[in-house]
């Protein structure tokens, strides 16, 4: 009993979001249905999100600033300024400089909720959790990356959610009656912030304790373009500045990109509100410019723009394999959303979402705030016993493997894992098909394993996880130990005295401490310890993460 705080996490492309509540926590898994405070985000410099960007400074009198600042002084000072480093978590090349830039952010950001949640409490009747969102098509390292990033740069208790989850959480508990979603039914939800515009849909369930069936969609847009509000800023750059002295634009497009997107967002404002133009001046080197669109000018220069996010609507529909009339429900998020052609396009591809008067297509009155807003409700998602709990059920068994190996396992637990093996050398089945998510082994499971000795410098266990019936290999490791110089000498001298006595073995001692959330991504700890005797020479440690349904698709 007591009181758990969540602190829920948008890190986005371009722009990031937070937001922080509170709950009464009744235990075993449950929260007080009413939160103690509800999800509010937390202002960085009065706006409700803050550029995802960091100005690493010259490292020494300018020391490194972040969000708004970092763009303020890229504006004049751009090779020292980072973004969209997020696109590259899990990247094979670029994902360590990227995990860097990401924890150094998050770092940032940490600092700043520390003014609103107590993040340092050492009560036992208080906790924090941490909820960081990310896009449903993520692969298992970049979700890695993303989770270890956050726990690095000093967040409590991390776990990550698929941000559509995120958004569908936001508005059952914030709209509470007016969003009523039948079981079957199928959630379209487009986030379309400054960097990219991401496409998922959500299958409502038939039972009531499981979890929606995320349908991760990826229409590809058009080459050179990602289709986020920071692409139409270079686009209305290119037309609001032909007049202009393109020497001069040329050195300052950092700084203009950013006035763009400001005159911009205050023309979308606008029209939104029934306008037909809308004006203001930008400073373009020594000169002032009067600025001035309508919304004709706009429609003829974005109109490729434009048109586009009907294709993109489309191809996601089609390459989740529906009819649009099997969507039901369509959620924006993103401040990119506000535009008025959106709804229009929505329109357009779903005619039966505006039939009798209905409210099907929601969008928050900040939707630049509907995702982290929605994972700071995942402590109530999570303890509600309807449609929305996160639990649900493997569809994929989990196999180890040790190849050449004869095994035996070394506590109660690992001897009944490994006698659904058979034969000391088969697979052990680690966890069974149908097994409620998230799992995790309360102690690892420790297994004796005798191999045949591989050669007189060095030794090696190899240790691989698999999956489903056929068994499909998911990922190994290989572990090699250097022989001692006093054992290779003493091996030799039994040999010289004909002291071999048949086939050489290696003895080692495995412990495995296995992970499965309920997005089925696998986080395993092994521990390999090698022994001559009786006595411990030398002990690894691996860590492998992967994802099962990934890896295996429907196979089961």
């Amino acid at each position: 009993m007591g009181t758990i705080y969540a602190i829920g996490i948008d890190f986005g492309t371009a722009n990031s979001c937070v937001a922080y509540a509170s709950y009464f926590d009744r235990g075993n898994g449950e929260v007080d249905p009413d939160p103690l405070h509800r999800p509010e985000v937390i202002p960085f410099y009065n706006r409700d999100t803050v550029p995802t960007a960091i100005h690493l400074g010259d490292g020494q009198s300018q020391p490194p600033t972040f969000g708004r600042m970092a763009e303020e002084r890229g504006a004049v000072d751009p090779l020292r300024l980072y973004t969209g480093f997020k696109l590259n978590l899990g990247h094979p090349e670029k994902g360590r400089d990227a995990f860097l830039m990401a924890k150094y952010f998050l770092g940032y950001l940490r600092r700043r909720v520390e003014q609103f949640v107590p993040l340092g409490i050492e009560n036992a009747n208080e906790r924090v959790e941490t909820i960081v969102g990310h896009p449903v098509q993520w692969s298992a390292d970049q979700r890695e990356a993303t989770l270890r990033a956050a726990q690095e740069a000093g967040f409590p208790n991390v776990r990550v959610e698929e941000e559509s989850m995120a958004a569908l959480y936001c508005h059952v508990f914030d709209e509470g009656g007016n969003f009523q979603l039948k079981s079957g039914s199928y959630v379209l939800t487009v986030d379309m912030g400054g960097g990219t515009t991401d496409f998922a849909f959500l299958q409502i369930p038939e039972q009531a304790d499981a979890r929606p069936t995320s349908i991760p969609v990826h229409p590809a847009p058009a080459e050179g373009l990602s289709y986020g509000g920071r692409d139409l800023d270079r686009l209305l750059l290119r037309y609001l500045s032909r007049t202009w002295d393109q020497g001069v634009v040329q050195q300052q497009v950092p700084y203009l990109l950013r006035e763009i997107r400001w005159f911009k967002e205050a023309f979308s404002s606008h029209i939104s509100d029934g306008a037909f133009e809308y004006e203001n001046k930008i400073l373009v080197g020594d000169k002032v410019h009067r600025v001035r669109l309508t919304r004709d000018e706009f429609e003829q220069v974005g109109s490729n723009y434009i048109k586009y996010f009907e294709v993109l609507v489309r191809g996601a529909v089609e390459e989740a394999g529906l009819r649009p009339e099997q969507v039901t429900h369509v959620i924006l998020t993103g401040g990119h959303s506000k535009w008025y052609f959106v709804e229009r396009t929505l329109g357009n591809v779903f005619p039966h979402l505006w039939v009798d008067q209905r409210r099907t297509i929601f969008r928050h009155g900040h939707p630049e705030q509907s995702v982290a807003r929605g994972l700071a409700y995942d402590p109530l998602a999570r303890s509600n016993k309807g449609f929305m709990t996160p639990m649900r059920r493997a569809t994929h068994a989990i196999w180890m493997e040790i190849p050449g190996g004869e095994r035996k396992e070394k506590d109660p637990k690992a001897a009944a894992l490994a006698r659904t093996a058979g034969t000391p050398e088969e697979p052990i089945l680690l966890v069974p098909r149908g097994q409620l998510l998230p799992y995790r082994t309360a102690t690892p499971l420790k297994f004796d394993v005798n191999l045949l000795a591989t050669g007189a410098q060095e030794t090696t266990v190899r240790i691989r996880f698999l999956s489903g019936h056929k068994r499909v290999a998911l990922a190994d490791r290989v572990t090699t130990f250097e022989k001692g110089t006093w054992e290779r000498i003493s091996q030799s001298i039994r040999r010289w005295m004909g002291l071999g006595g048949g086939k050489a073995l290696d003895h080692f001692e495995i412990s495995v401490d296995l992970e499965v959330d309920e997005h089925e991504l696998i986080m395993a700890e092994l521990t390999v310890a090698r022994f001559v005797g009786e006595r411990k020479v030398d002990e690894q440690k691996r860590t492998m993460q992967f994802n099962v349904g990934a890896a295996l698709g429907s196979d089961s």
